[in-house]
């Protein structure tokens, strides 16, 4: 049952999911390719970073518990973020950009990885980097769907003044179906927060 109501979604909203995969990918793109235009001093900071990133790793413990709030307190000012642009109607260039962003930073962090580690680099970014987005890159591309659908049927039932339309009523679905959707993301703050820490701890001695 699950899977058909994915698959109506996914053929009924093709168009708008073609368009914010599409504005993932050029920021995935911009990302990998701001790693080139660094100049030496930026690269030099990110590389000392990195280096103690890496220290403090291996002598430390990680607080999953703290790491979880952390992830998803940010998580979560997302959605709401996307949820209120969704009801603001003129939001919807800014939920584009939301999502280009989110690529831009997967693909500067992954691009530095393999820039500065090579092979080690890519190994290392896709157990640390790819577990939590495989849920929350999906989660955030169908909020962003969510939030632009309601905002056209907002405008569309301005401009042709739809009698049938509620708006106390789609925005109730509007924000159930957004709270559904926020839980695929919640799974990947849990896949950050007790299974990428492990895989980061494994692949230490490997990368160092």
């Amino acid at each position: 049952m699950i899977k058909d109501i994915v698959y109506k979604n996914i053929k009924d909203n093709f168009i708008l999911y073609f368009l914010l995969v599409l504005a993932l990918m050029i920021g995935i793109s911009a990302g990998a390719i701001t790693i080139n235009v660094l100049n030496e001093e930026q690269s030099h900071s990110l590389i000392g970073f990195l280096d103690s990133f890496f220290q403090v790793l291996s002598k430390e413990k990680i607080d999953s518990f703290i790491l979880l709030r952390h992830s998803i307190v940010n998580n979560l000012q997302t959605i709401v973020l996307i949820w209120i642009l969704g009801i603001t109607v003129i939001g919807l260039p800014i939920v584009i950009f939301i999502v280009v962003l989110r690529g831009f930073i997967v693909g500067f962090t992954v691009g530095f990885l393999i820039n500065e580690l090579g092979f080690k680099g890519f190994a290392f970014s896709m157990l640390t980097i790819l577990p939590q987005n495989i849920f929350v890159i999906p989660g955030l591309i169908a909020l962003a769907v969510l939030s632009i659908n309601f905002s056209l049927k907002v405008v569309t039932s301005k401009t042709k003044r739809n009698l049938k339309f509620c708006f106390l009523s789609e925005l109730t679905s509007y924000s159930i179906s957004t709270a559904i959707l926020s839980l695929l993301i919640i799974v990947g703050s849990l896949v950050e927060a007790y299974i990428t820490p492990v895989f980061m701890k494994l692949l230490l001695g490997y990368v160092i």
